[in-house]
Formats: C-alpha cells, sequence, structure tokens
C-alpha cells in the first residue's frame, strides 16, 4: 500500500486529517488499548463481536494478511472463505484509506548483501551483542538523530527507556553526542554499563590496529541514569506463552497488527512535526518514527531520509 504522507497536505489538509484519525482511533479505542493490555489473562479475543470472530478464527499468516492488509503475493486472487461482516471492512478499508507511508526515501539498504548477520554500515565493535534488525534500526536512528542535532544546535541528547543501550552507545562512541540514558531496569543499566566498557575497550584495541582511524575528538559513554517507572502489561508475547498457547497465536496476531494500524499519532501541538518511514519495511516493518522539532525542518526532511551520514 502506497498510503498517504502529511507532507504534501495543506494546513486545512492536516486538520481534516487529524480530525479523521481521531474519530477512527475513538471508535476502535478497545484495540488501541489492547496493546498495553495483557493477551491471554484478560481474554482480548472475546472482546471482538462475534461475526469478527467467526471470519477471522483460524486464519493462517498469509490469508490474514491478504485478507485484512490487503497485500496480495504476485499473482494471487484475493478470496474470501465467507462473507465478511460490513463493520470489518469498513475497518480495513478505513486503515488503507488513512494509513501513513511506509516507503522510504531509500533504497533498500545494501548493508547485509555480503553477511546478512552484519551490517556492512556499521563497524565490528558496534555490532558485537546486537541482532541485524536491531544494528539497521539503531544505525538509521542514530543518524537521525545526528542530523537533527546539527539542524537545531542541539547539545545533549536524551534516550528515554535505553534498555540496554545499543543507541545510547552508538550514538555517543559512534557518532560523538553527548547522550544521558534513561530506564526504569536496574540490570537492564548494569548490562549497559558493562556493555559501554567492553565497546570502549574493542574501540582501543581497534585503534591500535588501525592508527589511521584514531578518533580525534575525545570520547563520552553515555550517561545511565535508572528511573523508576509505572508498572505495566504488554501484549508483546514470551517465548513461554508463544509456544504454550500455540493454538490461538492467530488470535494474537490479530490485534498486533490492529494495534500497530492504529497507535501512530502524527500532530504535537506547538511542535513541527512529520511521521517519517526510516526504517527499511523489509528488516524493521513498524518503521515509522514521529520527528518533532520547535523549528520548522523545511528541506531538512529530505536530508533526513537518506541514507547518507
Amino acid at each position: 500500500m502506497p498510503g498517504i504522507s502529511a507532507r504534501g497536505l495543506s494546513h486545512e489538509g492536516r486538520k481534516q486529517l487529524a480530525v479523521n484519525l481521531t474519530r477512527v482511533l475513538a471508535l476502535y479505542r478497545s484495540i488501541l488499548d489492547a496493546y498495553i493490555i495483557e493477551f491471554f489473562t484478560d481474554n482480548l479475543w472475546d472482546t471482538l463481536p462475534c461475526s469478527w470472530q467467526e471470519a477471522l478464527d483460524g486464519l493462517k499468516p498469509p490469508q490474514l494478511a491478504t485478507m485484512l492488509l490487503g497485500m496480495p503475493g504476485e499473482g494471487e486472487v484475493v478470496r474470501y472463505r465467507s462473507v465478511w461482516p460490513l463493520t470489518l471492512l469498513a475497518l480495513k478499508s478505513t486503515a488503507c484509506a488513512l494509513a501513513f507511508t511506509r516507503m522510504p526515501g531509500f533504497q533498500t539498504p545494501s548493508e547485509f548483501l555480503e553477511n546478512p548477520s552484519q551490517s556492512s554500515r556499521l563497524t565490528a565493535p558496534f555490532r558485537k551483542h546486537v541482532r541485524p534488525k536491531k544494528q539497521h534500526e539503531i544505525r538509521r536512528l542514530g543518524e537521525l538523530v545526528k542530523k537533527l542535532s546539527d539542524f537545531t544546535g542541539c547539545t545533549q541528547v536524551v534516550d528515554v527507556g535505553s534498555g540496554q543501550g545499543h543507541l545510547s552507545r552508538f550514538m555517543a562512541l559512534g557518532l560523538g553526542l553527548m547522550v544521558k540514558s534513561i530506564e526504569g531496569d536496574q540490570r537492564l543499566v548494569e548490562r549497559a554499563q558493562r556493555l559501554d566498557q567492553e565497546l570502549l575497550q574493542a574501540l582501543e584495541k581497534e585503534e591500535k590496529r588501525n592508527p589511521q582511524v584514531v578518533q580525534t575528538s575525545p570520547r563520552h559513554s553515555p550517561h545511565h541514569v535508572v528511573r523508576p517507572t509505572w508498572p505495566r502489561r504488554t501484549v508483546w508475547w514470551p517465548s513461554s506463552a508463544w509456544l504454550y498457547c500455540l493454538p490461538h497465536w492467530w488470535r494474537r496476531l490479530f490485534y498486533w497488527t490492529g494495534c500497530c494500524t492504529f497507535r501512530n499519532r502524527p500532530f504535537l501541538p506547538g511542535f513541527h512535526a512529520e511521521l517519517l518511514p526510516i526504517f527499511s519495511p523489509e528488516l524493521s516493518p513498524r518503521n515509522l518514527v514521529l520527528v518533532a522539532t520547535k523549528m520548522p525542518l523545511g528541506q531538512a526532511l529530505s536530508v533526513l531520509e537518506t541514507e547518507d551520514s
């Protein structure tokens, strides 16, 4: 699906789009809220209309993608096994009409052509302990933050919910930004600090082996802060639940798909905001990033979406 982009809309067009999105979000609020509710404990499947359950129950992933998301394979014809209720068809049509484009402004990255497990755009020390999908994401997001920092004159970066600090490390030790990382889990913070030291040692060894790549500017490790957060539940499945509840996986997949469809909110009062697909959808399907600044982004948008550092 090509999707829409708010960038090409007038001020009135953006306002109307915001109204339409708000109406849809209010109508399907239960699906939106399901993102932070435990799927199995709260029995979310039974909250769907019975006619939806009958239409969707037992669909295989290719069928679900074809029928609900409108993504048939080449030469494939969409065939419904039963007549879908009008409310479900309305949801499908509305989601397609209001979906933001997920196609980035660059070609599919060639960073994994040589080795599918190692990004050629990251040096070896930054790839350690990081899966390929995450390598692509931290590189693209880190470069985006670097471009925004240069564009706005920002000198400090805060990474909220930094986890093990992979993104913070790349921004601080790879791109030279001053980074403060905030995470609510003490264990993750301790893990991040250990990985910081490990990366620093690896970078020092790299410089000794290759003196020509010695960094002239001083390095600053991320500053990790523990900030307790409120308890919350998520629908993201642990491996144990996935294996134990295998007969109901398609039901959960539908809920996950619905939540991802309606979670994007592109308008922030007082800010110039754009929703940009900065990741490759083949590597990171949830590839939209909300970018907001207090100054107009203008021509910088085309720069933000490029692959050039």
